[in-house]
């Protein structure tokens, strides 16, 4: 399972992938089976979104998306994370 501290920080400083917020990011895990989660697991770093508090916390508990929703919802957090922190900078090729 891949780990980054450095990875989780450099999603924490970008803004929230969905609703824009700024200051108050959280490197969220995905809750998909396929990047590796699993009872008592998070998924792994390399499928992180940036979201804040509040974004993050109706993603886990939250009921204005269905089982459907919110796997669209969460492969699109990935994504816009994955473009923002390329295009920021934060996530360079070697």
């Amino acid at each position: 399972m891949f780990r980054s501290e450095k990875l989780r920080r450099a999603v924490a400083d970008l803004p929230c992938a969905h609703c824009g917020r700024e200051g108050a990011t959280q490197a969220a895990h995905a809750n998909l089976l396929e990047y590796g989660k699993g009872r008592g697991m998070k998924a792994s770093d390399a499928a992180l979104m940036a979201l804040c508090a509040d974004c993050h916390r109706e993603l886990d508990q939250g009921r204005s998306m269905d089982k459907a929703e919110r796997r669209e919802f969460q492969q699109t957090m990935i994504a816009r994370t994955l473009v923002r922190l390329i295009e920021s900078g934060r996530l360079v090729l070697a």
